[in-house]
């Protein structure tokens, strides 16, 4: 997904990723946890929100990350 898609919704809220407050991500395979968590990093390189993560109950195709994310307006 090009970068410009990953930060539509936060801009057409008029928010950003510097204003995001929580973060809920659902992996499919535990094992990706060490790769998400290099991406994470990334994403936030200092003052990254509040965190919680899970594994997925169910074998979605396609699916290895859900992320939902709160930001402020």
């Amino acid at each position: 997904m090009r970068k410009e898609a990953r930060y539509a919704i936060l801009r057409a809220a008029g928010t950003s990723m510097a204003k995001a407050v929580n973060a809920t991500f659902i992996l499919r395979d535990p094992a990706d946890f060490a790769g998400m968590n290099e991406e994470w990093v990334r994403w936030f390189p200092t003052e990254a929100p509040a965190r919680q993560g899970a594994r997925h109950p169910l074998d979605v195709e396609g699916l290895r990350i859900s992320i939902a994310l709160v930001a402020e307006a």
